[in-house]
Parts: structure tokens; sequence; C-alpha cells
């Protein structure tokens, strides 16, 4: 029997399985309600006043030049994501004729880093190319989701990239009086630290900007873990793009 790629079937192949629930158990688990005393939030240092030499011109040249790098290998891996997709149309409609979404597909952005989003194709299509039968099954859904898993793992964000995120976090949490800065940092470091790396290190500096500034904005008083949760999932359910 044919069929399209679309709909609960092809979520269910293609999604990566337990993502933003492991980050949801953990938060659950590692992150309870309001702290003892409080201490004021440290103040960020200012920021240096930029050189008049041209440094600062070079400086906006380089961080520039960094963007359209990041937007060109984003459209590569988005291209490559593309392409696996098209192959899982020609095995679920039994026909050799291209995926008439393709174009679509390739002009759509994700979340996903493009390190991420590049392993995660290539992996799931040497999967599709070992499996043989139906794909809309629980094997093939298994195969997918370990892809998935390896690239994250394989995007893990080193623990001193993760320290921006953290501060401001916990600047948040002290400056609602609800714990103190550095019980903070070095609490959710130690608890929830593997989570957040391998979460954050998977998405694209848009998705890390909108992280960062969600966690500027949790609400003082509440439960710190599903506030948290709320920060990320959004963001981790926009890893890849399926069709509608």
């Amino acid at each position: 029997m044919k069929r399209t790629i679309r709909g609960r079937s092809s979520r269910a192949a293609l999604s990566m399985l337990g993502a933003a629930s492991l980050i949801s158990a953990a938060l659950a688990s590692g992150c309870g309600g309001s702290p003892p005393q409080a201490a004021p939030a440290k103040s960020p240092a200012r920021p240096a006043p930029e050189a008049r030499d041209g440094r600062g011109e070079q400086r906006r040249g380089t961080v520039e030049q960094r963007a359209q790098g990041e937007q060109r290998e984003q459209r590569e891996a988005q291209r490559a994501w593309c392409v696996y997709l098209e192959a899982l149309y020609e095995r679920a409609t039994e026909q050799s004729k291209g995926w008439p979404k393709f174009e679509q597909c390739t002009r759509m952005t994700t979340m996903a880093s493009p390190r991420m989003l590049r392993a995660t194709s290539e992996c799931s299509l040497a999967a599709l190319r070992r499996f043989e039968g139906d794909p809309f099954t629980a094997a093939y859904a298994e195969e997918v989701s370990r892809c998935g898993s390896e690239a994250m793992t394989a995007t893990t964000l080193p623990r001193s990239d993760l320290a921006p995120f953290m501060a401001v976090l916990c600047g948040r949490i002290a400056g609602c009086g609800d714990l103190d800065y550095d019980t903070c940092r070095q609490s959710l470091e130690e608890g929830l630290g593997p989570q957040l790396e391998r979460a954050i290190g998977a998405m694209n500096s848009r998705g890390r900007q909108e992280v960062r500034a969600c966690f500027g904005k949790l609400a003082c008083g509440g439960d710190l873990g599903p506030q948290i949760s709320a920060c990320l999932e959004p963001i981790m359910d926009d890893l890849l793009w399926l069709p509608g």
C-alpha cells in the first residue's frame, strides 16, 4: 500500500524521539520549587569601548562573514535533509519521479545546527537504503531515532559554551530573589548541565538566541523545571522540517 510522507505516520518515522521529553524528565527531577535565601545577581561586566582605529569595523565584518557562512551551511544541510525526504517519498510511493515538494523543502529553515542537521540527514538516508520494506514502521522509526540521538551527541555543547546561557538563566533567578547566583550556577550545571549541553548544542544560532531570550524572561516564583522545558521544547520540536 502506497503512503505519503505526511501526518502522524511520517512523524513517528522521522522524529527525534525523546529529545524534548528527555529534557523535561531531567528538569522535572532536578529543579523544584523556590529555594531559601537569595542574594542579588552579579552585575554583568561593562563592555569595553569600541576601538577607533578600524578594529571595530573589522570585527563587524568578521561577524557578518561568519553569519553568511552559517547561512550557507544551513542551506546546504537543509538540502541534504530534503534529499533524504525525497528518497523516503520515492520509497513510500513506489516511484522514482522525484518529490513534488523538494524545492519547497530546500527553502525552509529550522532551528537545527547545520552540523546536526547534516549528520541526521546522512545517517537517515543510509538507514533507509539499508532498510527493506515499509519505512513507516516502528523498526524504521527506531533507526531514525538512533540517527537523531547520535547526531545530538556529536554536537553536544562544550561546558564553556554553556556559560552564557547559565549566566542569563541564573541572573534572572537571582534577580527574582529565588536563589543566589552562585548556588544557582552550581546546582544547575551539576544537575542539568549535560542535558542542556546536548539540547542547545543541536540548535543553530537562531535557536540559541531564542533560548537565551526565553531564559531571561522566566516568571518569578514559579516552578523552574517546567519553565525551562517551555523554553527548550518548541525549539527542539523545530529541529527538523516535515511536510504538512
